[in-house]
C-alpha cells in the first residue's frame, strides 16, 4: 500500500480493502475531512427529558430530506426490534460522519441504555432521502443484557440465512439475482477469538442494472443464538451511466496487457501489525496504475481521483530525489526536551509568529517510528478572530531520540461563519512554478528524511486547484519497500501545507538475497494469467487532498481487473518473486488456514493443543512448533489469555501511553500489549508501579489456580473455602496455601486432580495451559461474570 489515507468508517474491512484498491492507483491521497465542514448546515434535536423514546424525534422533514427523524427510528426498530429495549436520546440530520465523505443526507438516530448509575449510548443512521438503515452496531453489552438465556448454536449457513432475511427486510424490492455474496473474500484478516461469543461475519455486493457496483455493499453480523448484531451499507446519490458499454472486453484486454508491468519490491505479510519482528519477502507488484479501471466507453485508464481519463503527465518513472538543501543529521544527546522538538519542527516549516505551543505530550512510537517516544505538537493562534473550536491549527509528530520530523500538518481555519483565516505574511505571496514547487518538495524530503537522497525517489505529482501533492516512494538495494512512502504537499503560494513519512523496514529485516528465481517477464505472465477483466460500476472521488474539497463522487462503467468474479476488491493477493506463489498480504494475523503443530502427534493433549492453534492462542515457531512439554512462565499465561479474547491483538490492540503498568511491566517488556489487554478485561486488578507482576516466573498449578479465579471473579467466593475439608480426597490438601482458588478450580474442571493429588508446587506447561483453556472456554455463558458481558478491548 503506496502513501497515507487517512479512513474513518464505520466498517473497518470495507475501509481496509477500499483503502488498498485506491492507493494502489494514486498513493498518498488523504481524507482529512474538515469537522467544521460536516458542522456546516446540520440540525440538531436533543432530548428533552423523560423516558419515552420517541421525545428526541418528530415528524418535520427539512430541506433536503424525504423522511422525518421518527420515520428514520422506526425503520432501524423494524430491522433490530431489540432497540425498543433502549432510548431514542438524539437525532441529527446531516451528512453521515464517514469516509470518503458521502453525497447524501442521513438521519444519526442516537440510542441510550441506562441500567442504574449506568449509562451507555451508541448510534444508528438512516438515509434521509431513500430511508434505507444504513448502518447500525449494537454493542455486545447491551446484547447480553436484553436477550434470554439459549444454547442456540448455529452453523454459518444457517446463520447467513439472517443475515439475508435482514438484507431483504433492509433493502425494499432486492431479488436474489442483483446482489453476489463475498465469501471468503470479505475480511481474510480478521481471526475467531477463542473466548467471546461467535460472531458470523457476511459481505454481499449489490449490483446496478446487473453490473456489480463499487458503491454498493452489505455488511451483516449474525452471533451464533441468530441474533444480528451490526448492520453497514454503503450507497451513492450520484446518477448511474448506461449499463451498456460501447467498448468491448477484448479491446480493453489489449489495452490492460500491453500497459502491464510488474516491480519488484519488498513486501511483508504481516502488514500495518506490530512493526517489532516484521519481515520482508522479495514479490513483485502490479506498476503504476497497471491495475486500475478502463473506461468501458472510451478505453482511457480512468483517474481514481477525479474520474476523468488519466493524467499520464502526472505519473514519474521512480525520478531520483535531488537539490541543495543540508541532508538531515540526527540530534545527539540524550532525548529532546518538548521546546527542543518544536525548534526542530520551526526550523524546517512555518510557524507563524502569532502562533504559540499550546500543546505537547510524549508518547508511545506509532508505526511509522523506529523506537518508542515520539513528542506530539501542536501550535494555535488563540487571539484569531474566530471560533475558539478551531484553537489548534497546526500539528507535528518529532521523534524524542533522533529528532526526526514525522508529520507537520497546517490546518486551515474554515467554518460555517467564515472562510479560510491565513497569516498576513501568506496572504502576500505569489504563486509558485510546478518546478519551484517540486524544489521545495525535494529540498524538504532532504532536510527532513534520513538518507533521501539514497533511498526515495519522486513517484508521482497529484494536482488540484490549489495546491501540489508529492509522492515518494522508499527504495533499498534498487528494490521498492512497498509500504515505506513520503508525501510533501506544497500550496500554489509556496507554502507547505502538509508533510508525512511512513518508514519502517531496516535492513536487518530484509531479505539478503536481492536476485529472484522468478524473472519480471515470468511474473507479468503469471499475473496476466491470473487476473480477468470484468465490467463494473467504479467509483471515484469523494477524496481530500489536504484542505481541499472533496473531489465529487461518480460512477464509471469500466472493465477492472480482478481474480475472482465476484469482486472489485482483489489486490491482497501478491506474487513470490521465488516461489512464484501467491500470498495474502494482510493486516497481521496469517489469513490462510493455521496448520497443525509439528510437534503435537499423538501427545495427550493433542486437541487442545490443535484448538489453540487454530484460534491463534499458541504461536507455532518457523518449523511450526510448539513445544507442547515445555515450562511457561506466568507473562505466556498473560499472552496466551490475551489471545484468547483477541487474537488480533497486533493489528488492533495499540496504546500510545507510555506509562509502567508494574514495577516490572514497562513499556519495552514484551507482554507490555497482553498486560495492557487483560487490565482492560480486569483480569489483573488495577495496574500498580510499585507492584511485580514476575511475568519472567515460571508459573506452578497453584498460582494458576489464583489467575484463573480472579478471571472468573470468584475471589471472595475464594475465601469461604479455606479449610482442609473442602478438599476432599486431595492427598496433598495440606501442602495447599490458597485453599479456596484450588477448590473451586477442581468444582469447576478447569485443574483436575492427578492422581488423587493437586501437585500445588509443580510447574505448568503448554500442554496443560492449552487444555485449562479448552475447559475455560467451555464455561462462556455458564457463570455470573465470565465473558457475560462486553468485552473492553
Amino acid at each position: 500500500m503506496n502513501g497515507r489515507l487517512k479512513t474513518f468508517t464505520a466498517k473497518a474491512a470495507a475501509t481496509a480493502m477500499a483503502t488498498l484498491l485506491f492507493t494502489t492507483q494514486a498513493p498518498g491521497l488523504t481524507g482529512s475531512a474538515s469537522a467544521a465542514q460536516a458542522e456546516a448546515g446540520s440540525v440538531n434535536e436533543a432530548v428533552t427529558g423523560g423516558n419515552n423514546q420517541q421525545d428526541a424525534t418528530s415528524n418535520d422533514v427539512p430541506q433536503g430530506a424525504k423522511i422525518s427523524s421518527r420515520q428514520a427510528a422506526d425503520n432501524i426498530l423494524k430491522l433490530f426490534p431489540i432497540l425498543k429495549k433502549a432510548t431514542i436520546s438524539s437525532v441529527k440530520f446531516d451528512s453521515p460522519s464517514s469516509y470518503p465523505p458521502p453525497d447524501y443526507k442521513a438521519w444519526d438516530i442516537g440510542f441510550q441504555i441506562t441500567q442504574g448509575n449506568h449509562s451507555m449510548g451508541f448510534g444508528a443512521s438512516v438515509h434521509a432521502g431513500t430511508g434505507e438503515v444504513l448502518n447500525v452496531h449494537l454493542p455486545s453489552e447491551f446484547v447480553e443484557n436484553h436477550l434470554e438465556a439459549s444454547n442456540t448454536r448455529l452453523t454459518r449457513e444457517e446463520a447467513e440465512k439472517t443475515a439475508l432475511d435482514m438484507m431483504y427486510q433492509a433493502i425494499p424490492g432486492l431479488k436474489a439475482d442483483e446482489y453476489v455474496s463475498l465469501g471468503d473474500l470479505y475480511s481474510p484478516m480478521e481471526q475467531e477469538a477463542l473466548f467471546g461469543r461467535k460472531q458470523y461475519q457476511f459481505a454481499y455486493q449489490l449490483k446496478h442494472d446487473g453490473i456489480v457496483s463499487e458503491a454498493e455493499r452489505v455488511y451483516i453480523s449474525v452471533d451464533e443464538r441468530g441474533q444480528a448484531t451490526a448492520y453497514s451499507r454503503t450507497t451513492i446519490a450520484a446518477k448511474y451511466p448506461s449499463s451498456q458499454p460501447k467498448a468491448s472486453e477484448e479491446q480493453a484486454r489489449k489495452i490492460f496487457e500491453n500497459e502491464f508491468e510488474v516491480e519488484l519490491a519488498y513486501i511483508s505479510k504481516t502488514r500495518l501489525s506490530s512493526k517489532l519482528g516484521q519481515s520482508y519477502i522479495l514479490g513483485y507488484l502490479p506498476k503504476g496504475n497497471s491495475m486500475g479501471p478502463i473506461n468501458a466507453n472510451t478505453l482511457e485508464r480512468i483517474d481514481t481521483l477525479t474520474g476523468k481519463a488519466e493524467n499520464k503527465s502526472g505519473e514519474l518513472q521512480n525520478k531520483k530525489v535531488t537539490g541543495t538543501a543540508s541532508a538531515f543529521t540526527a540530534a545527539s544527546g540524550s532525548r529532546l526536551n518538548v521546546q527542543q522538538a518544536a525548534e526542530r519542527v520551526a526550523a524546517h516549516f512555518e510557524i507563524p509568529k502569532d502562533y504559540k505551543l499550546d500543546h505537547s505530550q510524549l508518547n508511545k512510537g506509532d508505526y511509522g517510528s523506529t523506537n518508542n517516544q515520539v513528542w506530539s505538537l501542536s501550535w494555535s493562534n488563540r487571539n484569531a478572530n474566530i471560533s475558539y473550536m478551531f484553537m489548534r491549527d497546526i500539528s507535528a509528530q518529532v521523534d524524542a531520540v533522533t529528532g526526526q520530523i514525522y508529520s507537520y500538518t497546517l490546518m486551515h481555519r474554515v467554518g460555517p461563519e467564515m472562510g479560510q483565516e491565513k497569516p498576513d505574511q501568506e496572504k502576500q505571496r505569489k504563486e509558485i512554478t510546478a518546478q519551484q514547487a517540486e524544489k521545495l518538495a525535494m529540498n524538504t524530503m532532504i532536510s527532513v528524511v534520513p538518507n533521501a537522497k539514497e533511498q526515495f525517489r519522486l513517484k508521482k505529482v497529484i494536482e488540484t486547484d490549489n495546491a501540489r501533492t508529492f509522492l515518494f516512494q522508499r527504495y533499498m538495494n534498487g528494490i521498492q519497500v512497498q509500504d515505506d512512502t513520503a508525501q510533501v504537499q506544497v500550496m500554489n503560494d509556496g507554502a507547505i501545507n502538509e508533510f508525512y513519512t511512513h518508514v519502517v523496514a531496516t535492513s536487518e529485516q530484509l531479505p539478503a538475497s536481492i536476485k529472484p528465481e522468478i524473472s519480471e517477464e515470468q511474473a507479468k505472465q503469471l499475473y496476466l494469467q491470473k487476473y480477468k477483466l470484468m465490467l463494473n460500476y467504479a467509483r471515484y472521488g469523494g477524496y481530500i487532498l489536504g484542505y481541499n474539497e472533496p473531489a465529487p463522487l461518480g460512477i464509471n462503467l469500466a472493465y477492472v481487473p480482478v481474480s475472482d468474479m465476484k469482486s472489485i476488491y482483489n489486490l491482497y493477493e501478491m506474487l513470490d518473486a521465488n516461489k512464484g506463489e501467491w500470498f495474502f498480504t494482510n493486516f497481521g494475523a496469517d489469513s490462510a488456514p493455521p496448520a497443525e503443530p509439528a510437534d503435537i502427534a499423538g501427545h495427550i493433549a493433542e486437541s487442545a493443543l490443535q484448538s489453540m492453534t487454530k484460534h491463534r492462542v499458541l504461536l507455532p515457531d518457523e518449523q511450526g512448533r510448539v513445544f507442547p512439554d515445555r515450562v511457561i512462565t506466568r507473562g505466556d499465561w498473560f499472552d496466551y489469555l490475551a489471545r484468547a479474547i483477541n487474537p488480533n491483538m497486533d493489528m488492533y490492540y495499540n496504546s500510545d501511553s507510555s506509562n509502567k503498568l508494574f514495577a516490572d511491566v514497562t513499556i519495552d517488556s514484551p507482554y507490555y500489549k497482553s498486560v495492557k489487554v487483560l487490565l482492560d478485561q480486569r483480569w489483573l486488578g488495577l495496574a500498580d508501579v510499585e507492584k511485580k507482576l514476575k511475568p519472567e516466573e515460571e508459573m506452578t498449578r497453584e498460582e494458576l489456580a489464583v489467575l484463573l479465579v480472579r478471571i472468573l471473579r470468584y475471589e471472595k467466593m475464594a475465601g469461604f473455602y479455606a479449610l482442609p475439608s473442602d478438599l476432599p480426597n486431595i492427598a496433598d490438601a495440606g501442602a495447599i496455601s490458597n485453599k479456596g482458588a484450588v477448590s473451586l478450580s477442581l468444582k469447576l474442571g478447569l485443574l483436575p486432580s492427578i492422581e488423587g493429588r493437586f501437585m500445588p508446587a509443580r510447574k505448568v506447561t503448554v500442554a496443560e495451559a492449552a487444555q485449562v483453556l479448552e475447559r475455560l472456554a467451555k464455561l462462556q455463558g455458564k457463570t455470573d461474570h465470565f465473558m457475560s458481558s462486553s468485552r473492553l478491548y
